[in-house]
C-alpha cells in the first residue's frame, strides 16, 4: 500500500504521517507548509522562532523524521493566495509520479476533492477523513442566535451554503469516509442516508499520557478547549450559576482562548477564566481537577475528553463530543443543550466520592484502547481495504 495524503495544516501533530512512515505505506504528504526534522529549514525556522515571538507557532509545522523527498509543499504563492481568502479551495501540484504509484488517496476532509479526477485517474480510491460533524456550521448558527450576548459571529448563507456543498461532494465522490465517533457517521447520514456504507469507525486517539493518575482538588470542574458556542461553555455557565445556588463551594475553571465579550459571561464568583495556557500549564489542569466537564454540540472526537481520561478525570459529556466512553463507568453522557442533566451529573459524581474515584480509575483504564498505537494500527489497517494489496 502507497499513499498519498493530503493534509492542509498541522493537525494531530502529524500523528498520520508517523502511522504511514511506520507502515512503510506514504508515498508523499502534500501540505501547505512544513518542514523534515534535522533540516537547514528547520534550523532556519528555530532562528526565526528565537528572533520573533510571532513565529513561535511555525514550530508545530516541523516533522522529525520525514525525509524532504516524500515532502511537497504549496508554492508561496499559493499560500499568500490562501491566507487572502482561506474559504477558497487550493489547487496542488500533484507529481505524475505520486499519482501513478499512489494506490490510496488520504485527505483531510476533502483536500484536493476539486482535482478529484485526476487523483483517481491511475486507479487509486479516494478516502475523506471527516474530521468533524458536517453539519457544525449550523449549530454555530442556532448557537450565535440563541445567544447573542456572547457576541459569536455566524456564517452568512452564502458561507454555509459552501460549506455543505464540500460536504455533500466528499460524501457522494469519496470511496470511504473515515469518522472517528458514531456521532459524524450519524451527521453524515443526515447528507446521504446511503453514505453509511462508505463510513468507518476509526477513532482519534491521544498521545498525551500521564504517568500517574490526578490528584484532584476537591470540586474543582475543569472546561478545557477553546470558548466558543459549538464547545458548549454556555451551558457549563448556565448550570454553575444553579450549582452555586445548591453548593457555592464547587469552583469551575474554563481553560482555552477566549473573547472579551465571552469572558463577560463566564463571570460569577464560582467560575475562573484562565484563558489560553500553554502545553505544560494544561496538564497541569487535567492533574488538579476533579471532573472534566464538555457538553460540546459538535466535533469529531474532541481531544481534551482524551487527555482528560489518560489523567484519570471523570467525564460529563455529550455524545457530539465524539468519545463513546463507558456512561456510567468513565462518566456520564449527558444531551446536548441540557442544563439539568448537565447539572445533575456534575452534582452527582462531585457529591460522591467513591463513585468518582472509580469512574476516574474506569477512565483512565479505557483510555488504553485509545493511545496512538491503538490508533494507528487502527488507522492503517482500516485503510489496507481500499489498498489494491488489500
Amino acid at each position: 500500500m502507497k499513499t498519498l495524503l493530503i493534509q492542509p495544516g498541522a493537525r494531530h501533530n502529524y500523528a498520520l504521517v508517523r502511522f504511514l512512515r511506520r507502515a512503510g505505506a506514504l508515498q508523499a504528504l502534500y501540505t501547505d507548509f512544513a518542514v523534515s526534522g534535522g533540516s537547514l529549514e528547520h534550523l532556519f525556522l528555530r532562528a526565526a522562532a528565537s528572533a520573533h515571538p510571532k513565529a513561535r507557532h511555525l514550530s508545530r509545522r516541523v516533522i522529525p523524521g520525514l525525509p524532504r523527498s516524500v515532502l511537497r509543499r504549496l508554492p508561496l504563492g499559493a499560500m499568500v493566495a490562501k491566507r487572502r481568502s482561506p474559504d477558497k479551495a487550493e489547487r496542488w501540484n500533484f507529481r505524475e509520479r505520486d499519482l501513478r504509484e499512489a494506490d490510496v488517496i488520504y485527505s483531510q476532509y476533502f483536500a484536493g476533492g476539486l482535482q478529484h479526477d485526476e487523483l483517481v485517474a491511475h486507479g487509486a480510491k479516494f478516502v475523506s477523513d471527516v474530521f468533524i460533524m458536517p453539519s457544525a456550521h449550523r449549530v454555530v448558527n442556532r448557537e450565535a442566535a440563541k445567544f447573542p450576548e456572547w457576541c459569536e459571529a455566524s456564517y452568512s448563507p452564502e458561507a454555509a451554503a459552501t460549506l455543505d456543498a464540500v460536504s455533500q461532494a466528499m460524501i457522494d465522490r469519496s470511496d470511504g469516509l473515515f469518522c472517528p465517533s458514531q456521532s459524524v457517521i450519524d451527521d453524515v447520514a443526515t447528507y446521504n442516508p446511503a453514505a453509511r456504507a462508505k463510513c468507518r469507525l476509526v477513532r482519534y486517539g491521544s498521545g498525551l499520557t500521564f504517568e500517574q493518575p490526578n490528584d484532584p482538588i476537591l470540586k474543582r470542574v475543569l472546561f478545557a478547549g477553546s470558548i466558543q458556542l459549538r464547545k458548549g461553555p454556555q451551558y457549563v455557565a448556565l448550570a454553575a450559576a444553579r450549582i452555586a445556588r445548591i453548593d457555592p463551594s464547587i469552583r469551575f475553571v474554563f481553560a482555552g482562548g477566549v473573547t472579551a465579550a465571552a469572558a463577560e459571561q463566564l463571570r460569577a464568583p464560582n467560575i475562573e477564566v484562565l484563558g489560553h495556557v500553554s502545553r505544560d500549564r494544561m496538564r497541569v489542569e487535567f492533574l488538579r481537577a476533579d471532573i472534566l466537564a464538555f457538553p460540546s454540540l459538535a466535533e469529531g472526537s474532541a481531544g481534551v475528553v482524551l487527555e482528560a481520561m489518560s489523567a484519570g478525570l471523570p467525564i460529563v459529556a455529550t455524545r457530539e463530543a465524539g468519545v463513546d466512553f463507558r456512561d456510567g463507568e468513565s462518566g456520564i453522557m449527558v444531551p446536548p443543550t441540557d442544563v439539568d442533566a448537565l447539572t445533575d451529573a456534575i452534582l452527582a459524581i462531585v457529591g460522591d466520592r467513591p463513585r468518582r474515584d472509580a469512574m476516574a480509575r474506569s477512565a483512565r483504564a479505557e483510555f488504553k484502547a485509545y493511545d496512538e498505537q491503538a490508533w494507528g494500527s487502527a488507522f492503517v489497517g482500516a485503510l489496507r481495504e481500499f489498498s489494491r494489496d488489500g
